[in-house]
């Protein structure tokens, strides 16, 4: 290697150790104990019932915010608690995504959020025991060990992550994006449908976003995006990531507008995810009103 290459590649490389030196670092929850409560079967099924009341009703913070109090009981009520985990993990993604406008307290929630989807994961024995007798365990090293029960865990705690790193800045996005673009990848090669088409929306974004020498590709984000839409067209989500993502960078005005009012004007019916469409109408509309800033 030419001395002025290897020089350059030296640089790189200390660069980068150096960020990721500085990286913020977070306290994991995959073996985290926590005090126990006792319920009668009784008090466990009136629980459940209340629960998903609250749950029905999350585009409302209040209701919301409820379903995590009850959620949380629930899961230390006993030892099969990966609904309530994962449920748990979902939920506060959603509280910090749709309910809470100051950038640190959503960084506290997705935190949250990672170490229930963390806690989820780790109730897959054999995985739990590899990590515990690996004194230097790296995730991905094991996530193998998972299979399609636990595709929920893997992608909300990846979607919190996700978010928590990279509004921690450039270092803590380094330290953690092997380990996200991981959990992404196994979630799609164990279920590619799963929560309508969610490993594309999460290509299309990622494309969109990371410069070309990290994967970056606005052809490869337009194609996924675009078959997420086709494949999943009722969760309008998609759609508003891909006007503020694409339509942006692509500093195309009349795509953005035209997806954005797709969503407000939408009259899909998708009981499952009500509330997050709800929500996606509402980013919608603020969107919008941001077009001259972003344009």
């Amino acid at each position: 290697m030419p001395l002025k290459m290897f020089l350059k590649t030296l640089t790189f490389v200390t660069l980068i150790a150096l960020v990721q030196s500085c990286a913020s670092s977070r306290t994991s929850g995959w073996f985290k104990s926590d005090n126990k409560v006792e319920l009668s079967a009784e008090e466990s099924k009136k629980l459940r019932s209340e629960a998903l009341v609250h749950w029905n009703k999350r585009h409302i913070k209040e209701d919301l915010l409820k379903a995590i109090e009850v959620y949380k009981t629930l899961s230390l009520s006993t030892t099969k608690n990966y609904e309530y985990l994962t449920r748990l993990s979902r939920a506060y993604y959603f509280l910090a995504d749709a309910h809470i406008d100051e950038m640190e307290e959503k960084k506290k929630n997705w935190e949250i959020g990672t170490s229930y989807g963390e806690k989820a994961m780790a109730t897959n024995e054999e995985f739990s025991k590899r990590m515990l007798a690996s004194k230097d365990a790296k995730v991905e090293d094991y996530l193998d060990l998972l299979n399609l029960d636990e595709v929920q865990a893997m992608y909300w705690t990846a979607s919190n992550l996700g978010k928590w790193a990279k509004n921690s800045g450039i270092a803590t996005t380094l330290k953690y994006k092997t380990l996200i673009k991981k959990l992404i990848s196994t979630v799609e090669r164990l279920d590619p449908s799963f929560f309508f088409y969610a490993a594309d929306r999460y290509w299309g974004a990622f494309y969109s976003v990371a410069p070309g020498f990290a994967g970056g590709s606005m052809p490869k984000s337009k194609e996924r995006f675009e078959k997420c839409i086709k494949k999943a067209p009722t969760y309008l989500g998609t759609k508003v990531l891909y006007a503020h993502y694409y339509m942006v960078k692509e500093e195309d005005k009349e795509g953005f507008k035209r997806l954005l009012n797709e969503v407000i004007n939408s009259k899909v019916n998708e009981p499952s995810i009500t509330p997050e469409n709800f929500i996606e109408k509402k980013k919608a509309r603020k969107l919008l009103t941001e077009i001259d800033d972003l344009f």
